[in-house]
């Protein structure tokens, strides 16, 4: 998967566009995706976009088949002045780990599935970087 670098956009519209939700009517059912939470975790020209979502299905206002949830990676980044995006979710096993703890307990893995080895690398990352500040703390 490559980059996708929309047109004339800035680093906060690029956010505004991935976390917008959408709903499309199938003729069956109503398919709804909505962003739950979002954050930026990143520096001026790059940094990674993580979001939580939910797809729910309904018909004539009942649940049609289960929700579905999952953690979202969006690598963002400026080139040239341009902002662009690569879009990843968890069971792509992302080589970025510092996505909220907050968000596993969002999507609990027992109930929407996940990458439990990924999952265990984000709560090691987290761990690691607190004895880190831990550390600084003692020092200073």
């Amino acid at each position: 998967m490559g980059w996708t670098y929309p047109y004339g956009v800035d680093r906060k519209q690029l956010i505004a566009q991935r976390v917008e939700g959408w709903e499309r009517d199938t003729g069956d059912m109503l398919v709804k995706s909505t962003c739950l939470k979002h954050c930026y975790r990143g520096g001026v020209f790059s940094g990674v976009l993580w979001s939580v979502w939910e797809r729910t299905f309904t018909k004539n206002g009942e649940e049609a088949q289960p929700s579905e949830r999952w953690i979202q990676c969006d690598l963002l980044r400026c080139d040239r002045g341009d902002w662009g995006y690569k879009d990843m979710e968890e069971s792509m096993g992302p080589f970025y780990f510092s996505c909220p703890l907050g968000y596993l307990e969002l999507v609990p893995i027992d109930r929407y599935g996940g990458n439990a080895e990924w999952r265990e690398q984000v709560v090691e990352h987290h761990r690691r970087r607190a004895e880190k500040r831990k550390c600084r703390a003692i020092i200073v």
